[in-house]
């Protein structure tokens, strides 16, 4: 009788032991499925290069080297940040990195723009400390926002630019917060694209 408790003990246990890694493994493919649906759909141009505007509107993605630039940044790694000034040029060199699987994040700071190496399929956190700061990500999807209490009361504004990243910015230009990407965007809004438009 004691050899047949220990037997259905050991066997409940192992049919339990399978049904938790049953659901790793469907976990592990949801997560898999979410990856790959975001590398599809979320397209985005390599960078080579960068120019970011005196007025900090912005920075606005070359997909080709400058010719004179003022910085030339090496990404090594993910999430070191470079920090480059308002009115300077930027061209990108990516050692030991696939870019195709890559975007560089932009964080307003300070007289200009922090960028950072990033996985396209990374999530992201992002914290706005004060009005028109202004952050460029891979995807909305991944992107966490905080959002003090003494800004509680500003829009949070997504703008698609032209590379397939996003802008992301607390305040609107009514509130004298300036875009580079609205600008842009208002040229890629074509009579084509207006006509395809679901209403």
């Amino acid at each position: 009788m004691k050899k047949i408790l220990i037997l259905i003990a050991l066997s409940s246990f192992i049919v339990l032991l399978s049904c938790q890694t049953g659901y790793r493994t469907q976990k592990d493919k949801e997560i898999a499925s979410e990856i790959e649906h975001t590398k599809n759909d979320y397209k985005i141009t390599q960078s080579k290069s960068a120019v970011i505007p005196k007025d900090g509107s912005g920075p606005v993605a070359g997909f080709s080297e400058a010719s004179n630039p003022d910085v030339i940044i090496t990404f090594k790694e993910f999430g070191v940040p470079q920090f480059v000034e308002n009115g300077k040029t930027a061209n990108f060199i990516y050692e030991g990195i696939d870019p195709d699987d890559t975007y560089i994040m932009y964080e307003s700071y300070g007289n200009g723009y922090n960028l950072t190496l990033r996985k396209i399929d990374e999530r992201v956190a992002v914290k706005f400390e004060k009005l028109c700061q202004l952050f460029i990500v891979g995807n909305p999807s991944l992107t966490s926002i905080r959002i003090p209490e003494n800004l509680r009361y500003e829009q949070i504004i997504w703008t698609p630019r032209n590379d397939g990243t996003w802008e992301l910015r607390i305040g609107t230009t009514e509130r004298g917060c300036k875009s580079k990407s609205l600008d842009e965007l208002q040229k890629m809004r074509n009579k084509n694209y207006e006509n395809s438009v679901p209403k």
